[in-house]
C-alpha cells in the first residue's frame, strides 16, 4: 500500500525524471521503488496523497547524513537527488534512493516543469549543437563566466561538452573537431541555432542560408549538412538544450575549479560517466548505442587545416595590415577591400573567388613582406594620369619656357615615398 510519504516520493521521482529526460518512465519508477506499475501510474494521477500516513518506527539510515544534506542544499538549493546520492554514498550511505527522495521533498519545494514536444531521430541521422554561457565557481569563493560548447547525437544520446573562454569562430570550429574525435565519426546532419559563427543570412529552407565561409570550409570538408532551428524556437533542439541544463545542474553546480584546464579535465571524466549510464529516455547506455549510429569514421578524413578569414582594406601604399604586420598587394587593388585567409603558415589574399597573391605568415610585429611585381607599372600609371589641378597646369606652363621641366602629377612623389623599401 502507498502511504503519504511514498506518494510524495513517487511525485518527486517523476518530477526529476521529467526534468532530466522530458518524460516520466513508469517502468523505471516501478523498478526503483518496488511498487507495481499500475500502482505507480494510479498514484501519479492523483492530486492528493492517501489519508492514512505510515508512522516510522525505527531510525532511518539517512539520519546521520541529514546535516550534510541540509548544508549542501543551503549553499546549492537545486542540487539533484542523483548528485546528493552519489555524495553521501561516498561517505558510507547504503540506504535506498527512495528515502533520500522523500527527505528532499520535505526540505525543498518542487520546481514546475514546462511541457515539451519530443522528436526522435534515426541512427546517425542528426546531432544537435549549441553554445551556452555558464558560471563556474573557484576555490576562493569567486565565480567566473565560461562558455560551454555542447553536441549531442540524437539517436544514441552520446553527449560532448567543452568549456572555453571565447565563442569566436576559431574556437567553434576546433570544438567540432574535438566532438567528432570523441564520437569517433561525423553525423549526416547537425542542427544549430542561428549562431553568427554559422549563418550570415537566414533563408528558407535553412539549408539554403548564407553560411559563414569558414564554417562552410569545415562543413564541406566533413560532408555534413547544416540545418537551422526555426527563429525563436530553440526548443527545436531540445536534446542539446536539456544537456546544457544537465551540465549546469549536475556538473557545474556545487563544484569548484581552479583553472579552465581542470574544468575540462573533470568535464571529460564526467562525460565518460554519464555516457556509460542508462539514459532515462532510451533505457539504454549511450556508449552501447553509439555503434548503431553508423557514423562516418573521423579517422577516414584527411586532417582539417584551419582557415582564418578576414576582410581588409588595401592601403594607398598597396599594403594591408594583418596581426600588426604588413603584406604587399598588387597596386591595382589599392583602396579596395580584399579577403584574407590564413591557411597554416600561408597568407592568401583574394578578390572575389580569385587568389591575387600569397605570402609566408610573418611572426613578430611591424614586419613587412614585399613582392616587387606588385608595384610593376605603378610609376607609368602615375605618369600617365592626367593632371586635373588648374594651379598645377599654370605652374607647369610658366616653367616650360625657361627650364626643361617634365610635366608630372604630384601624386608621383607620394607614391615614391610610400612604395620605397621598408
Amino acid at each position: 500500500m502507498v502511504d503519504e510519504e511514498d506518494y510524495f516520493m513517487l511525485k518527486d521521482l517523476a518530477r526529476e525524471q521529467e526534468q532530466a529526460t522530458g518524460r516520466v518512465n513508469i517502468s523505471e519508477l516501478s523498478r526503483e521503488t518496488g511498487f507495481d506499475r499500475k500502482t505507480v501510474r494510479y498514484y501519479l494521477a492523483q492530486d492528493r496523497p492517501p489519508v492514512t500516513p505510515r508512522m516510522r518506527t525505527k531510525p532511518s539510515k539517512l539520519d546521520p547524513y541529514k546535516p550534510y544534506i541540509l548544508e549542501r542544499l543551503k549553499k546549492y538549493p537545486r542540487l539533484s537527488r542523483v548528485r546528493l546520492l552519489d555524495e553521501i554514498q561516498s561517505q558510507g550511505y547504503d540506504g535506498k534512493t527512495t528515502i533520500l527522495g522523500d527527505y528532499l521533498r520535505q526540505v525543498r519545494p518542487t520546481i514546475p516543469v514546462l511541457p515539451e514536444l519530443r522528436y526522435e531521430t534515426k541512427p546517425g541521422e542528426m546531432a544537435q549543437c549549441d553554445w551556452s554561457e555558464c558560471i563556474a565557481s573557484h576555490p576562493d569563493g569567486s565565480e567566473g563566466k565560461v562558455n560551454c560548447f555542447s553536441m549531442v547525437l540524437g539517436y544514441s544520446r552520446m553527449r560532448y561538452i567543452e568549456f572555453t573562454m571565447s565563442q569566436d569562430l576559431q574556437t567553434f570550429l576546433a570544438c567540432h573537431l574535438h566532438a567528432f574525435e570523441y564520437f569517433g565519426g561525423i553525423p549526416q546532419v547537425i542542427l544549430y541555432d542561428n549562431l553568427k559563427s554559422v549563418v550570415l543570412k537566414r533563408k528558407y529552407p535553412s539549408t539554403a542560408s548564407d553560411f559563414h565561409p569558414a564554417f562552410v570550409d569545415l562543413r564541406d570538408h566533413f560532408g555534413f549538412t547544416a540545418r537551422l532551428c526555426r527563429v525563436y524556437r530553440a526548443k527545436t533542439k531540445g536534446k542539446v538544450e536539456r544537456t546544457i541544463g544537465y551540465v549546469k545542474d549536475n556538473f557545474l553546480y556545487g563544484r569548484e575549479f581552479s583553472s579552465l584546464d581542470e574544468l575540462n579535465l573533470r568535464a571529460r571524466e564526467w562525460l565518460d560517466t554519464i555516457n556509460g549510464k542508462v539514459h532515462g529516455t532510451t533505457q539504454e547506455i549511450p556508449f552501447d548505442r553509439l555503434p548503431q549510429e553508423n557514423l562516418r569514421p573521423f579517422s577516414s578524413y584527411p586532417p582539417y587545416i584551419f582557415q582564418k578569414r578576414y576582410s581588409r582594406k588595401v592601403l594607398r601604399d598597396c599594403y594591408l595590415s594583418l596581426y600588426r604586420n604588413f603584406y604587399s598587394v598588387p597596386w591595382q587593388y589599392a583602396g579596395s577591400y580584399v579577403d584574407v585567409r590564413v591557411q597554416g603558415t600561408t597568407v592568401l589574399v583574394s578578390s572575389g573567388d580569385t587568389v591575387i597573391c600569397s605570402h609566408p605568415l610573418l611572426t613578430g610585429k611591424n614586419q613587412w613582406s614585399k613582392q616587387s611585381e606588385h608595384f610593376e607599372g605603378l610609376l607609368k600609371r602615375i605618369r600617365d594620369e592626367p593632371c586635373t589641378s588648374p594651379k598645377k597646369k599654370q605652374v607647369q606652363k610658366s616653367c616650360i619656357g625657361e627650364y626643361p621641366v617634365e610635366e608630372r602629377n604630384l601624386a608621383l612623389y607620394d607614391a615614391l615615398c610610400e612604395v620605397g623599401e621598408r
